[in-house]
């Protein structure tokens, strides 16, 4: 594939949970299959890492084997991969990074080393080595509150000069007014926001989302980004509307207390779009076929459309 151009950092990525074999191993067969599927639906990349793919639960054995196969099944399909590279300290993020540009990785996304908060010059010598590491592989910051720490717009002013790869932000949370002050600051950083403030947050500047509401319908997230793209505003907040609804039944299910993980293997499996089982890796909760189905009955009462083109 061609390397990925700035202007093709925008839209709707997918997030790719892990389908894990009774033992523990990784179900390649359902992997490669999963991320074809989502290839096939027309979202502007797909990526590694993060919560829904589980970094934190990955040896560098398993990191190599699980990014090996995403960067080979989707350049086979023509879609960009983001590699997340998140480690606890820098020389482990640098090995998995290194491998990562080995593999043809389009993007290194990264969050900060998380066990102590870093200070802003632990930050700075952090994103230098990452980029050293990278090359000519740009990076997306993974900026999220389970680092112990955001990045100031002037901060992110101040790594735009001495790290000029670093491309874009996954910004956590739902505070609009952050949002704004980081675009305003930094015009020229991608800034990627979650699906229940995108059509809020792209008057602020937002460039798309990095979404796990993929796996439930991706035609219906590729309209929303359009929707917020295009300026048709009725739909994009219709849209918005919809994921508020749906987040807030979460919270009714019948585990409780399931986090990121379990909540986007349901969302995956709500419609049948992709393969891989609920279970998660301990020591975190998985969701249950109860749970699924709570979770489909509501949606078919309440949401039914969304149930009616998932499937590619």
């Amino acid at each position: 594939m061609k390397p990925i151009t700035k202007d093709q950092l925008c839209g709707m990525w997918a997030a790719l949970p892990l389908p894990w074999q009774e033992n523990g191993s990784l179900d390649d067969e359902i992997y490669e299959g999963d991320i074809a599927r989502c290839c096939a639906s027309r979202v502007n990349g797909v990526y590694s890492g993060g919560t829904t793919g589980e970094f934190y639960a990955q040896d560098f054995a398993l990191f190599s084997q699980v990014n090996r196969i995403l960067v080979q099944t989707a350049h086979e399909h023509g879609t960009p991969v983001q590699a997340g590279c998140t480690a606890l300290g820098t020389e482990e993020a640098c090995q998995r990074v290194r491998f990562a540009r080995e593999i043809g990785a389009d993007i290194i996304q990264i969050a900060l080393p998380f066990w102590l908060e870093l200070d802003d010059e632990e930050v700075v010598e952090f994103f230098k080595a990452v980029a050293t590491a990278a090359g000519d592989v740009p990076l997306v910051h993974y900026d999220t509150g389970r680092a112990k720490r955001r990045i100031s717009p002037g901060l992110y002013q101040r790594l735009g000069r001495e790290v000029p790869t670093l491309w874009g932000t996954k910004f956590g949370g739902a505070d609009i007014h952050a949002v704004k002050q980081i675009t305003l600051a930094n015009p020229d950083l991608k800034v990627f926001v979650g699906e229940h403030i995108l059509a809020s947050a792209t008057p602020m500047g937002a460039t798309g989302s990095y979404s796990a509401l993929v796996l439930l319908n991706p035609g219906w997230m590729m309209e929303y980004f359009e929707a917020c793209r295009d300026r048709q505003w009725n739909h994009a907040f219709e849209v918005q509307d919809e994921i508020g609804r749906l987040f807030s039944t979460l919270g009714s299910l019948p585990t409780p207390g399931l986090q990121d993980s379990a909540l986007d293997r349901l969302f995956g499996q709500l419609d049948n779009f992709l393969q891989c089982p609920i279970a998660c890796k301990p020591p975190y909760r998985s969701g249950t076929v109860s749970d699924l189905e709570y979770l489909r009955n509501w949606t078919e009462k309440n949401l039914p459309h969304l149930l009616q083109k998932a499937v590619v």
